[in-house]
């Protein structure tokens, strides 16, 4: 045994155990086709046996009960439904009864089945009977006929029901046949499994006393070296098997490493300390231990010359020079380092180049520019997010020019409106004075009339005529405040929208100043222009507000001139109409004189104050134009600013739009 390879001890060992898990397959073999058997036995015949059985008997219930609705029934067509199920019925009955009949193998089985099939038979003839007396309506007759079958039809009941009880009987025979071999199986399995545990455990301290115990130590050794320590190199190596021999080849092999490993430690020491120029002398070494060496002394020569290049290229970048490259020729892994080192050095430089370009020509307004280099990594997410700044830029700018515009529109519309104002203002007050002159006139006619009472019929008449063109007049004035009213309404629409584009311009000045925020630097003067555009928004928006509050107390004022109008138009009427009643009646005059001075002196002070109204229009009229002429102005400012940018290729080509200041002169002219 101590001279034994170890090949040879497993092969014995192995061979044992082999032997013994045959000798035990083949009885757990004939145990398992024993119980199969059994297993078939219930499967093809107990069981199919119990499942016909009850087939039968279920299959003969509904036959029974489709016959005793057939008699009940006396519908033709339920009588032929029925029929249609009972020979269905039959047809299973007879289908089960074939499967069934291979299956009797015990006499007494065969003694129930004769039996059964004896009286199913007499049953069927006296089915038929029964139900040709049915088809016939001869329900008593039909009836007494179910009553005689009822005893046949109890009868093989029974035998179907034993039949049952047989097949039941026979699987637990089989099963119990079953458990009582699944128990000497289980017998049989736990021996063998106790001798095979007992050999196992044999094997197991053999092989760990004479096997696993000089492998753990060789183990340990290797484990050493391969952990670099050399400091002991015993496995022992005085054994005559092949356990010995391994060792003694482990030690030599510990000896060699560790001379390998002193001498590749000092070239590693040397290349730490920066001493590249150093080199292991390979005559120490044998085999392939002398050609690793020989190759690392040449991978440190190798690897020498382009890190020397590497750290010149270097150099030259840090002093700002990029024209420095690697020119060396190099094979491998250097080749590729050599041809990444040139390439990311190239993409770099274009790189820089082009973002050099692009923020020049953004720096003289100019955003029709992008980075349009085919970049990898972080250079492509770079040029992205320099490409998507720009291009929110251009649209933001777009459209803070495209709002200016429509605040110049709504700026003409308003200019317009306001000087319809002025025009309706200065109507108006030529109507008052008109109004005012009659009304002077009717106040000096009611005097006279209450002078002279001989002159009343002239004077009345005379008052009549001033009072119906006071009337005319105020009907014309009355139309002039109602389109005021309606010029109102449309400066208030205007001032709306003119709050709307202001509130966006803001908005969009606060995305310019986010995006120039982003773009750092680079985006300092777009975010000054931000800055400069909300101010405007804000500005505008006030000067709205204050266009809306004058607007409302102007509107305010216009209403109460509306008032104003029709009572005085109704003071006017009653001068009218008490002019033409005056001439009746010299009494009635005197009245009328009385009623016409008050009348006249009301409508004297209503007249005053809608000239006051009216002057008040004209004041609104005059603020609304001078709010116009700031927001003007705050809009010609805002379109320089976006005056200095091209945001397009034509535009980059046509010489730049000279932006002339909106007043509301050229606002009227367009």
């Amino acid at each position: 045994m101590p001279t034994m390879t170890i090949k040879t001890k497993l092969r014995l060992a192995f061979g044992i155990l082999i032997g013994l898990f045959v000798a035990f397959g083949v009885g757990v073999l004939q145990v398992l086709s024993a119980v199969s058997a059994d297993s078939d036995l219930v499967a093809k015949d107990v069981l199919l046996g119990i499942q016909a059985t009850y087939a039968i008997d279920v299959a003969s219930s509904d036959y029974r009960g489709a016959e005793m609705m057939h008699v009940l029934s006396h519908d033709d067509g339920d009588m032929q439904a029925l029929e249609q199920t009972m020979a269905r019925l039959k047809d299973d009955i007879a289908h089960w009864r074939k499967r069934y009949e291979p299956l009797v193998d015990t006499p007494e089985e065969r003694r129930y089945y004769d039996a059964f099939a004896r009286d199913y038979t007499a049953y069927l003839a006296s089915s038929a009977k029964m139900l040709d007396l049915s088809r016939r309506n001869e329900t008593a007759g039909a009836t007494a006929l179910l009553r005689e079958t009822g005893a046949l039809f109890q009868e093989f009941s029974t035998d179907l029901e034993e039949l049952v009880r047989l097949a039941a009987a026979h699987a637990a025979e089989a099963n119990r046949a079953s458990a009582t071999l699944i128990g000497d199986s289980r017998t049989l399995i736990l021996a063998g499994m106790a001798l095979v545990l007992l050999f196992g455990g044999a094997c197991l301290w053999g092989v760990d006393r004479g096997i696993g115990q000089p492998v753990a130590a060789m183990t340990g050794t290797l484990t050493q070296l391969a952990a670099g320590d050399f400091s002991r190199i015993e496995a022992g190596t005085d054994r005559a098997d092949d356990l010995g021999r391994m060792a003694r080849a482990v030690e030599a092999t510990g000896m060699a490493v560790r001379a390998l490993a002193t001498d590749l430690g000092e070239l590693v020491d040397a290349a730490h300390a920066g001493a590249l120029s150093t080199r292991v002398e390979a005559i120490g070494h044998t085999g392939e231990y002398a050609v690793l060496v020989k190759g690392m002394n040449e991978l440190i020569e190798g690897l020498t010359r382009p890190l020397f290049e590497v750290v010149e290229v270097m150099q030259l970048l840090a002093a700002g020079d990029l024209r420095g490259r690697m020119e060396g020729a190099y094979e491998g892994d250097l080749r590729a380092l050599k041809a990444n080192m040139n390439r990311s050095l190239d993409a770099l430089v274009s790189l820089l180049h082009e973002l050099g370009s692009v923020t020049a020509a953004m720096a003289q307004g100019n955003l029709t520019r992008a980075v349009g280099g085919s970049y990898q990594g972080d250079f492509a997410v770079l040029k992205g997010h320099i490409n998507q700044a720009i291009e929110q830029l251009r649209g933001l700018i777009g459209s803070v020019a495209e709002d200016t515009q429509q605040i110049a529109v709504a700026i003409t519309q308003t200019s317009a409106a306001a000087r319809q104002v002025a025009e309706e203002s200065s109507r108006s007050l030529t109507t008052l004075n008109g109004v005012a002159a009659s009304i002077g006139e009717t106040a000096a006619s009611v005097d006279t009339i209450a002078g002279s009472a001989a002159r009343g019929s002239e004077l009345a008449a005379r008052t009549s005529a001033f009072a119906d063109e006071g009337r005319a007049r105020l009907v014309h004035l009355a139309g002039s405040v109602e389109r005021i009213a309606a010029t109102h309404g449309r400066i208030e629409q205007i001032t709306g929208k003119i709050t709307r584009i202001s509130d966006k311009t803001h908005i969009l000045s606060l995305n310019a100043g986010i995006e120039a925020a982003r773009a750092g630097e680079e985006g300092m003067g777009f975010a000054i222009v931000a800055q400069q555009i909300g101010r405007l928004a804000e500005e505008a928006a006030l000067a709205a507000h204050d266009i809306e509050q004058i607007i409302a107390e102007s509107a305010l004022v216009v209403r109460e001139g509306v008032g104003t109008t029709a009572e005085a138009r109704t003071a006017i009427e009653r001068i009218a109409e008490a002019a033409h009643d005056s001439g009746a009646t010299v009494q009635a005059m005197s009245a009328a004189i009385t009623q016409q001075s008050a009348a006249v002196k009301d409508l004297h002070e209503r007249v005053s104050a809608l000239r006051q109204g009216s002057q008040a229009n004209a004041a609104a009229a005059e603020e609304i134009s001078a709010t116009m002429e700031e927001l003007a102005r705050m809009v010609h400012r805002a379109r320089e600013q976006v005056g200095r940018f091209v945001l397009t290729q034509s535009a980059q080509t046509e010489p730049r739009a000279q932006w002339q200041p909106l007043t509301l002169e050229s606002s009227a002219s367009s």
